[in-house]
């Protein structure tokens, strides 16, 4: 419980952290049952030692929890004869735990492009009796199953999952150690697709141009090269050809090889539109197109684009999304920046969607000290916060939300939820 009592008693408890999943849930009036606003889940820790990799950790919020009351965790569905591989008592409305458990390593070729169950389960008993259940989900059709509640949304007025540094990922199947250099740039631990068939839908790109390797296009973190882009575009296409999920490709710096003519711009945008070709939705739809008009266009990718005079230019790149960065080194601080940007928005309307980047951002020194860990032990200490925040004070502002090692947050499940609460007036 370490992360709940050092972080969150400088804010408020865990209260909220995900209520439920279900808008029908929520639409319905108050039944007595103790069970009707609860809500447990399971993310994955993102920290990685010699001996741990992908370690299991429940969160919960009840706030009519009772004492004797477990928390199971199975690996397969939860029925009350079945025996569970860990258990917790809740000593308190809402908190996390660390089971001290690994997830198996679920390779990308194994995810499927219809939600499933990735065999871990969460349930809730009272009284040895099952009372509520949960499990580690993907999300690959989340946007095309709600269009009916959805579809007459523009993205500036969704609530999109996103994630940080999209591209630059390393994927352990087994626990292993990591220089100075991945610690601070290797951001997610799956792939673009994977990233997508758990649900997210906002990517932010960061490219490299090596006109003097084999490959000449990558995507970066700052001056160090990630993964090819053609790896990533290629995902991308596999994912829209699979759903009809829409998808905003953000390119937002351009680190290396690019200088300050627009020459390399051009060929990287001629690239994108030969790769992307009749995927990309033209930029003359416009922002404030609704979801409906671009699945009745057939085209589901929108291609940002950080270079303003390159998106006059043509009419395949779009305005990129706002990032909004607080640049800070310590949680208080990222959740007055946060506050800040959320409460501002309330009632300013905004012609392109703006992203929260929800991370800390060290300095020299806190890299050379190891003040604040790595990417991945800041991705521990802030992603819980960020999902709390989320979903009990700015859910009603929130657009995208771009995260680090997305699967150790609950921001996937909590935007689904709330663009259904949002949108379905209850």
């Amino acid at each position: 419980m370490r992360l709940l009592t050092a972080v969150f008693p400088a804010f408020f408890s865990l209260v909220t952290i995900a209520d439920c999943l279900t808008t029908g849930r929520f639409c319905e009036p108050e039944t007595g049952d103790d069970f009707q606003r609860a809500h447990v889940g399971l993310i994955i820790s993102p920290i990685m030692s010699k001996k741990m990799i992908r370690e299991i950790e429940i969160y919960w919020n009840h706030a009519r929890y009772q004492p004797g009351d477990t928390i199971a965790l199975y690996t397969s569905e939860p029925t009350d004869d079945l025996e569970p591989i860990y258990t917790l008592v809740p000593n308190a409305p809402s908190g996390i735990k660390r089971t001290g458990l690994q997830a198996t390593f679920v390779p990308t070729s194994d995810l499927m492009f219809v939600q499933q169950c990735l065999k871990y389960h969460v349930a809730w008993l009272r009284n040895s009796t099952i009372r509520l259940t949960n499990c580690m989900r993907t999300q690959p059709r989340w946007m095309a199953e709600r269009k009916d509640v959805l579809g007459s949304l523009s993205m500036n007025r969704m609530f999109l999952p996103g994630t940080h540094d999209s591209a630059s990922y390393a994927i352990h199947e087994r626990a292993n150690s990591e220089d100075i250099i991945h610690r601070f740039v290797i951001t997610q631990d799956v792939d673009v697709l994977a990233q997508l068939i758990h649900g997210v839908r906002y990517l932010d790109i960061r490219v490299g141009h090596y006109p003097f390797t084999n490959t000449v296009w990558w995507a970066n973190h700052g001056l160090f090269r990630a993964t090819p882009m053609q790896n990533v575009v290629d995902q991308v296409k596999t994912f829209l050809n699979n759903t009809n999920e829409i998808v905003i490709f953000d390119v937002q710096e351009f680190p290396v090889g690019f200088g300050s003519e627009l020459g390399i711009h051009h060929d990287f945008v001629r690239y994108l539109e030969e790769q992307f070709a009749g995927y990309y939705l033209p930029k003359s739809y416009g922002w404030s197109s609704t979801l409906n008009t671009i699945w009745s266009s057939g085209k589901r990718l929108i291609i940002g684009y950080d270079e303003k005079r390159v998106v006059s230019l043509y009419g395949s790149v779009w305005p990129c999304v706002t990032h909004q960065w607080g640049n800070v080194r310590n949680i208080q601080d990222l959740f007055n920046y946060l506050s800040h940007i959320e409460t501002e928005s309330i009632g300013r309307f905004r012609s392109t969607p703006r992203s929260a980047m929800a991370e800390l951002t060290p300095n020299t020194l806190d890299v050379i000290t190891n003040r604040l860990g790595g990417i991945r032990e800041m991705a521990e200490k802030v992603n819980i916060n960020v999902t709390n925040w989320y979903n009990s004070k700015w859910q009603r502002t929130a657009n995208i939300v771009a995260v680090d090692y997305v699967r150790s947050s609950g921001i996937i499940e909590t935007a689904i939820e709330w663009n259904e609460r949002r949108n379905s007036h209850c």
